[in-house]
This record gives C-alpha cells, structure tokens and sequence, in this order.
C-alpha cells in the first residue's frame, strides 16, 4: 500500500502498526526535507548577497565637523534674604512640631534659627 498521501487514507481504515509506521515515516521524511530545502535556498541566497554586497565598506565613519559648543557660565549662587531664612525657620518648626506633637504628644518649640 502506499500511503505518503493523504487523500488515499480514510479516517474509518484499521491500519496495521506497520502500516501506520510507514505513513508516518513518509510524514516525517517530507516535513524534513521540506525544512532543509528551505534552509538550502536561504544559505544559496546569502552566498549571492555576499558576492553583490562583500565590497560595501560599512564600517567606514564618515567624519561630520560639528560646531565647537561654548560651556555655559555657571549661575550665580543664589543670595538669601533675611526674609528667605525665616521663611525658611518657620516651615522647619511647623514640620519638627507637627512630628513631635503626632510621636509623643509632647509640644515642640523653636527659639531661635540662624544660618551661618
């Protein structure tokens, strides 16, 4: 019998073990060759892409004059005002009381904050 096609197998046949190795056998040999042959044609097209493209010179860099770019002045370190300083005290003191009153229930008082 031969069964490398399909077509020729009904669904309601008992095959025999060995003919149910022999159709898949054939299955398998088909699906194989069918992986290499794919595999032959792309290699056979990398070989051709290699005769076409081999003298391109990739890795040449091609050298670009780029502007000399000034560095910019650092600014100016900022002037605090004696305004800025207290501002300044009383968000810490806010901060320390609202945290010390939330820990220990006990109150918390600035006396005096200068910066040196």
């Amino acid at each position: 019998m031969n069964y490398l096609l399909a077509a020729q197998i009904n669904p309601s046949d008992k095959l025999s073990a060995g003919d149910a190795l022999t159709y898949g056998g054939g299955v398998v040999l088909l699906g194989m060759a069918t992986v290499f042959s794919v595999l032959i044609i792309l290699w056979i097209t990398l070989i051709i892409f290699k005769f076409f493209f081999h003298d391109l010179k990739l890795g040449t860099k091609i050298k670009v004059e780029r502007p000399v770019e000034k560095t910019p002045e650092p600014a100016p370190a900022p002037v605090y005002a004696p305004q800025d300083e207290e501002i300044v005290a009383v968000i810490a003191a806010a901060i320390a009381a609202a945290e010390s009153e939330s820990a220990n229930g006990a109150k918390f008082r600035v006396v005096s904050f200068k910066r040196k």
